[in-house]
């Protein structure tokens, strides 16, 4: 009897397997329920994060090398003052929508859905213009203080501020809506694959000598603008059936002020905290200082890229099992996307931690070697951020936003004393021991505030007695 080529058991051997297709239909559960949810998008997920990690590895490999220490070292400093930037322009609004749509959908409430969203445009709108004005008359008033480069390079930059705002937008919106893969496909593929097909296809037209920090920095401004369109198509095609007919908008704008705003101010603290470091060092030492420990920091932030990968996965599901006060679930689910992210994260640290000298001087070149003690030391503390599990989400996605601020909040003034304190006299080392012991700060509260919010045990294998 011939074997059926048609049959994908086929190609694991016939009846064993058949076994193992089987057997792995049942450990991803149907595609209906919540395991099978996760698995399917938790795997998704991962295999995203993995791409969006590849791209992001290589575009940080081909500007450090192209523009050298110094011209990245701008490119670096100014794209952190983007990111301190686009704070005011979101103020929570991501997290807000990513709660609120998951909530809606699980209700049915999809007038509500259709004001959240609209409502949180036209407030990332206004932000972003009162924000670009203030931007851009700054620049003016100071540029004599500026050299032409940076000068140049931050006006390249500023069309990047509404984009990042409205971007993130809109794959919170898709994120609620629980299409995973989709939220990160326009901000952690499209747009980095886009810089790096256009900076390539730049290089061929012209000599790598004439181009600067401004030249990538308004290449990242078009990447970003196509990277939205596409993902403005996404949302579009992802819309649910009862939202396409476009149900009367409700509104609950005082309810989601209230809530956006710490949540805001949470985000804001945590982008101050991961950009604080290059920007100190851009004002007491070199932009070959900042460029080589911005290729540190872009390295280390591989390890928790697991981390990453299970939040956007996890987040409306924190919010729906805790709206729906299932504990035991919420407990299993917490304990098991800890442990994954544990196990992912631990080989990579391990590699930076002994082997960080020779993977910045092979993959970067030797001018970055020198960062390679400051990438040990944001390795481990990368690894204690992983090893807390989805501290700040979990409270996030459960109403407690105003504890996450608080403990972030904590974190963020220890890293500016940390920093003023080590940067001046340590340099890139004193730089990185302010952001690793930030990283474990904030992971510390955020963990207890967990526990006396929730008694959630938010580690891969905590001792506190839990749910489960």
């Amino acid at each position: 009897m011939s074997e059926n080529k048609s049959d994908p058991s086929f190609l694991f051997g016939g009846n064993r397997g058949r076994a193992l297709i089987a057997r792995l239909s049942t450990l991803m559960g149907p595609a209906t329920s919540l395991r099978g949810h996760l698995v399917r998008g938790g795997l998704g997920s991962l295999a995203f994060k993995l791409g969006s990690t590849a791209l992001s590895f290589i575009l940080a490999l081909l500007l450090a090398r192209t523009l050298g220490p110094e011209g990245y070292g701008v490119y670096a400093f100014v794209l952190a003052v983007v990111s301190l930037l686009a704070i005011p322009t979101q103020l929570g609004l991501p997290e807000l929508v990513v709660r609120e749509t998951s909530k809606a959908q699980a209700t049915g409430h999809w007038g509500l859905m259709r004001g959240l969203w609209r409502w949180s445009t036209l407030a990332v709108w206004l932000f972003s213009s009162f924000v670009l004005c203030i931007a851009l008359f700054s620049l003016r008033a100071f540029a004599d203080q500026l050299t032409a480069l940076t000068h140049a390079t931050l006006v390249a930059a500023m069309w990047l501020v509404p984009l990042i705002a409205l971007g993130n937008l809109r794959g919170a919106a898709l994120q609620g809506l629980r299409h995973v893969v989709l939220s990160q496909l326009p901000e952690h593929i499209f747009r980095p694959g886009l810089l790096i097909f256009l900076w390539l296809a730049v290089l061929v037209v012209l000599p790598a000598q004439t181009l600067s920090a401004a030249t990538a920095m308004g290449i990242h401004a078009l990447a970003a603008a196509i990277a939205f369109v596409l993902g403005a198509w996404l949302l579009w095609r992802a819309l649910p059936v009862e939202l396409a007919s476009r149900p009367a908008p409700v509104y609950a704008a005082r309810a989601w002020l209230l809530s956006a705003l710490p949540l805001g101010l949470a985000a804001g603290v945590q982008v101050i905290n991961a950009q604080s470091g290059v920007l100190l060092l851009g004002l007491f030492r070199t932009d070959e200082a900042v460029g080589t420990y911005k290729v540190a920091l872009a390295v280390a932030t591989l390890i928790p890229f697991g981390l990453m990968a299970v939040n956007v996965v996890v987040m409306p599901y924190f919010a729906r099992l805790y709206a729906q006060d299932d504990r035991v679930r919420l407990q299993r689910l917490v304990t098991v996307s800890a442990r994954v992210v544990l196990g992912l994260a631990l080989p990579v640290t391990f590699v930076f931690v002994f082997y960080g000298e020779w993977f910045l001087s092979t993959a970067f070149g030797q001018d970055y070697a020198a960062g390679h003690t400051a990438l040990a030391i944001l390795a481990l503390g990368q690894l204690v951020n992983a090893g807390m599990g989805s501290v700040g989400v979990l409270l996030n996605m459960t109403g407690h936003e105003r504890d996450t601020l608080r403990g972030v909040a904590i974190a963020a003034v220890t890293d500016l004393v940390l920093g003023l304190v080590l940067i001046p006299p340590f340099g890139l080392v004193g730089a990185a021991l302010a952001t690793a012991t930030t990283l474990v700060i904030w992971n510390l509260l955020l963990r207890q505030a967990v526990w006396r919010r929730l008694r959630i045990e938010t580690m891969a294998f905590g001792s506190r007695r839990t749910y489960s």
